[in-house]
């Protein structure tokens, strides 16, 4: 009786998952912000909008992760619960704001709110060919069809919204996809064979959750969690994780200065546009899926390793450091970020 059960849930979570994955989740892009006499503006568009969906704002001080809370009711224009337009504007009047407000001093990103979950600015790459520089020497032609990926990690906010969504608790986000894995139920062995509840760091009794982790701040990325932690996050999202190749096209490995741990990493726009989205070296690695014509055994039948990035801003290197690890592996620098393929 209970093989018929586990086999009835596989076949639902078949059927759910291609409604899942085939479901437009809303994707927050084009976000522009600037400064005029008497605001602060940000411009922004949806893709895939769902009613539903409401705008809020992250503001805080870089030097000492202060938050800036806005009163609400005065922010001006598309803010809060939305309806779908084509393009969308609010403004926060510049007396809201503290007076030494700058952006070389305050980091700011709206988000999507929706479904519980929660969205930062995702950057569209297109279709086409990209210069991706493999090691000191060789710089090759990567091709992609196209696909938008996050522009900073997984903060802790986002993932405690997992949590509270009881992410954890629901085996269908912790199905590996077809061709990944030789066993698609790994993960979902793993989290109960160790009883994962919550990044390692984090304690579900207090308030913050990530209050004694070592990536402490609400914005900042989630760290010190497993491979198969960041890929149910991804699912619940309607996302997945970036490949190698997605990676070594997004981003340049330039030096660029030392960004925290704690902030959202790497804001920094690479000025030349060689690359779509903008620099990663900092302080904080990310998890990536390994490709499905790889085969590299791990820790359990039907597991295999998968890559990390490994960056540092105390290397001299300009092309991806990448590690291979099982997927139970983790550490305090280690996070990851998702991807929405065309």
């Amino acid at each position: 009786m209970r093989n018929l059960l586990k086999t009835f849930a596989i076949l639902l979570f078949l059927y759910f998952s291609e409604n899942l994955f085939s479901f437009q989740f809303p994707i927050l892009t084009e976000v522009c912000e600037y400064l005029t006499d008497s605001s602060l503006v940000t411009e922004y568009q949806i893709e895939n909008f769902q009613d539903g969906v409401e705008i809020e704002i992250n503001i805080f001080k870089k030097e000492t992760k202060e938050i800036i809370k806005i009163n609400r009711q005065k922010i001006i224009g598309d803010f809060g619960k939305i309806t779908e337009k084509e393009n969308y504007k609010f403004e926060i009047p510049l007396h809201l704001l503290p007076n030494d407000f700058s952006f070389t001093k305050y980091i700011i990103f709206p988000k999507i709110i929706f479904e519980n979950r929660i969205y930062y600015e995702m950057k569209k790459v297109k279709k086409g060919k990209y210069l991706v520089q493999k090691n000191r020497d060789e710089v090759v032609s990567e091709s992609t069809k196209g696909f938008y990926i996050s522009k900073f990690e997984v903060s802790n906010e986002q993932f405690a919204a997992f949590i509270n969504s009881d992410g954890y608790e629901i085996e269908e986000y912790w199905l590996i996809k077809e061709g990944t894995m030789q066993n698609r139920e790994v993960g979902w062995n793993f989290q109960g064979k160790f009883m994962m509840s919550s990044p390692f760091g984090w304690n579900l009794s207090e308030i913050p959750y990530w209050k004694s982790a070592a990536s402490n701040f609400i914005f900042g990325p989630v760290t010190n969690l497993r491979w198969f932690e960041a890929n149910a996050f991804c699912n619940w999202m309607g996302f997945a994780l970036p490949n190698l190749t997605d990676i070594s096209i997004c981003f340049s490995f330039d030096s660029v200065e030392n960004d925290s741990l704690y902030n959202p990493v790497c804001i920094e726009n690479d000025e030349n546009e060689n690359h779509p989205l903008h620099f990663v070296k900092s302080n904080v690695s990310e998890w990536i899926i390994l490709s499905a014509e790889s085969n590299i055994p791990a820790c359990g039948p039907g597991c295999r390793e998968m890559f990390y990035i490994k960056n540092n801003f105390q290397t001299d290197y300009n092309f991806p450091d990448i590690g291979l690890s099982c997927p139970l592996y983790r550490n305090e620098i280690l996070g990851f970020r998702y991807i929405l393929r065309d």
